[in-house]
C-alpha cells in the first residue's frame, strides 16, 4: 500500500489583536512620526463666545519650530495624561455603569425587555427602525453620542432574545446617536461653534441639514435591517458568531436560574419612574447644554432613585453601584488609552503641521470640489483630534477665511466640518466612547470595521452630493 500523504496543517485564521494592543501600536506609530514630521504650530488667541471662553487658531500664523520628538518618559506618562485629558468621558462611563448596574440588579431591564418582547410579538424587526429613529432624533438636538454606553446594556439582552446578534445591538446603540450627532441640527460643538467662527446666524441652514439627516436615517435603518434579517435567517452569517454563543449561553443560564419572571408592584413603579426620569434628564441636557460630569451625575441619580423605589436597601444600592462600575472599568480605562494618541501628537508638536499640510492640499483642488475635499480632510482629522469642539476650534479658523478666498459658501464649509469631522467617530480607535462600547458588547474592532466601513462610505457619498448641491445653489 502506498503511504498516505501527510495532511497539510490547517491554516490559522487571522485574529484581531485585543483593542489594548491596537491602541498601543497606534501610540508607538505616532511617537515614531514625531521624529519624522517637522514640528510646527499656529498662534492662538483666547476670545469670549456664546459657548464660553474658547482658544482659537489665528489664520496664516503657522511656523515651524524646534523638533520635539517624544522620549521614553513621554510614552510612560502618555496613558495617565490621556486619562486626565479624557476625564469627562471616563467619569461618564463609570457613572453610566453605576446607573445601569442599579437598574439591571433591580430587575428593571428584565422587566423592560419582557414587556417590549410582548409588545412587538412576531414583529421584532420593528424594534430596529423605532430605536434608531428615536436615538437619532434625540442626538440631532442634544449631540451626546456617548449615550450609546447607556443604551447598549439594555439592548444586548433584548436583541439576543429576539433572535439577532451582538453586532445588531451594537449597531443600533452606536449608529442611532452617532448619526444624529454627525448630521444633527443644533449640535453646539460642531454646528454652533462653526457658525460662530464663520459669522453665520446660530443654527441657520437647519432645513437643508434636516433633509440630509432624514436621508442618512433611512439608509442607516435599511442597512442595519438587511444585516439583522440575514443573521436571523442564518446565525452562521453573524460577524460576532464566537462571542454570540457565549452571550446567549449566559442569558439562557440567567433565564433558567430566574425561572418565570414576576415583578413586584414596587418594581413596576420603579419602571414607570425611569420612563419619567430619563426624558426629563434628556430635556435638561438639551436645554442647559450640560457637560459630561452633569450628565453622569444625572444618570447615577436616576439609578439610585429607581433602585430605592424598587425596594433596594441602602447597602444593596452601594453594592450594586460598585458592581456596575466594575463592569465598566475596562471600558472607562480604554477611553484614556485612546486619548493617549492625541497626547503624544501634542507633545511632539506635529498636530498643527498636519493641519497645515492638509490646508495646502485644499488650496490646490478645483473650486467645485473644495467643500468635498474639506469633508474628507475633516474625516481624517478626527483621528488626530477626536472631539467635535476641539476639531472645530482648530480647523474652522483656517477653513473659514480659506473658503472666503476661494468663494466657497460658508454654510457649506460649516456642514463639511460637522459631517466629516464626526462621521469617523465610530471608525478610528481614538474615540473613547466608541472603543468602550465595543468592549461592553464584546465586539472585535476589526469585525466592527467590516460592518461599518461600507455604510460609512455610503453616507460619505450622500454628504458629498449634498455639499456639491449646497455649493452649486449658493453660487447662484
Amino acid at each position: 500500500m502506498s503511504a498516505q500523504p501527510p495532511e497539510a496543517p490547517a491554516k490559522k485564521k487571522f485574529k484581531m489583536p485585543d483593542i489594548y494592543i491596537v491602541l498601543v501600536i497606534f501610540i508607538l506609530l505616532v511617537a515614531a512620526f514625531t521624529y519624522i514630521i517637522p514640528a510646527g504650530q499656529y498662534e492662538r488667541e483666547t476670545i469670549q463666545t456664546a459657548h464660553g471662553t474658547q482658544t482659537m487658531v489665528v489664520k496664516d500664523t503657522y511656523h515651524t519650530i524646534e523638533q520635539h520628538p517624544v522620549g521614553f518618559m513621554d510614552l510612560v506618562t502618555a496613558i495617565p495624561d490621556g486619562l486626565k485629558r479624557a476625564a469627562g468621558i471616563v467619569f461618564l462611563t463609570f457613572m453610566v455603569g453605576g446607573c445601569m448596574g442599579l437598574i439591571k440588579r433591580a430587575g428593571l431591564i428584565d422587566m423592560g425587555v419582557q414587556n417590549l418582547n410582548r409588545a412587538v410579538g412576531d414583529k421584532g424587526y420593528l424594534v430596529i427602525p423605532i430605536l434608531i429613529s428615536v436615538f437619532t432624533s434625540l442626538a440631532a438636538f442634544i449631540g451626546v453620542p456617548e449615550l450609546s454606553l447607556a443604551y447598549l446594556p439594555v439592548l444586548l439582552p433584548l436583541f439576543y432574545r429576539l433572535g439577532y446578534d451582538g453586532m445588531t445591538a451594537t449597531a443600533v446603540s452606536l449608529l442611532g446617536p452617532c448619526m444624529g450627532f454627525t448630521f444633527g441640527l443644533t449640535i453646539p460643538g460642531s454646528v454652533g461653534v462653526g457658525q460662530q467662527i464663520a459669522q453665520l446666524p446660530m443654527f441657520s441652514g437647519s432645513g437643508v441639514r434636516a433633509l440630509v439627516l432624514l436621508t442618512v436615517l433611512v439608509i442607516t435603518i435599511i442597512y442595519v435591517m438587511r444585516y439583522a434579517a440575514k443573521v436571523k435567517a442564518d446565525p452562521q452569517k453573524s460577524l460576532t458568531l464566537e462571542t454570540d454563543r457565549a452571550m446567549r449561553e449566559a442569558i439562557a443560564a440567567e433565564d433558567a436560574a430566574k425561572g418565570e419572571m414576576t415583578f413586584s408592584k414596587r418594581q413596576k413603579y420603579a419602571g414607570i419612574a425611569c420612563f419619567i426620569m430619563f426624558p426629563i434628564a434628556i430635556a435638561m441636557i438639551l436645554i442647559k447644554n450640560l457637560g459630561f460630569e452633569a450628565i453622569g451625575g444625572l444618570f447615577l441619580l436616576i439609578g439610585i432613585a429607581a433602585a430605592a423605589i424598587a425596594g433596594k436597601k441602602p447597602q444593596e444600592i452601594c453594592d450594586d453601584v460598585n458592581a456596575g462600575m466594575r463592569d465598566m472599568m475596562v471600558a472607562a480605562l480604554l477611553c484614556g488609552v485612546a486619548s493617549a494618541i492625541a497626547v503624544v501628537m501634542d507633545k511632539g508638536m506635529i498636530t498643527d503641521t498636519i493641519v497645515y499640510w492638509l490646508e495646502s492640499v485644499t488650496r490646490s483642488v478645483p473650486q467645485e470640489v473644495t467643500a468635498i475635499t474639506i469633508f474628507w480632510e475633516q474625516s481624517l482629522f478626527n483621528f488626530l483630534i477626536p472631539g467635535a469642539t476641539a476639531l472645530t476650534l482648530l480647523t474652522m479658523p483656517i477653513l473659514s477665511p480659506l473658503a472666503e478666498l476661494l468663494n466657497i459658501d460658508q454654510q457649506t464649509v460649516v456642514s463639511a466640518n460637522a459631517w466629516g469631522g464626526q462621521l469617523t467617530d465610530i471608525f478610528f480607535p481614538t474615540s473613547g466612547f466608541f472603543v468602550a462600547t465595543l468592549v461592553i458588547a464584546k465586539v472585535e474592532y476589526g469585525k466592527w470595521l467590516r460592518f461599518y466601513t461600507p455604510l460609512m462610505f455610503m453616507l460619505g457619498g450622500v454628504a458629498c452630493v449634498a455639499l456639491y448641491l449646497m455649493q452649486t445653489f449658493a453660487g447662484r
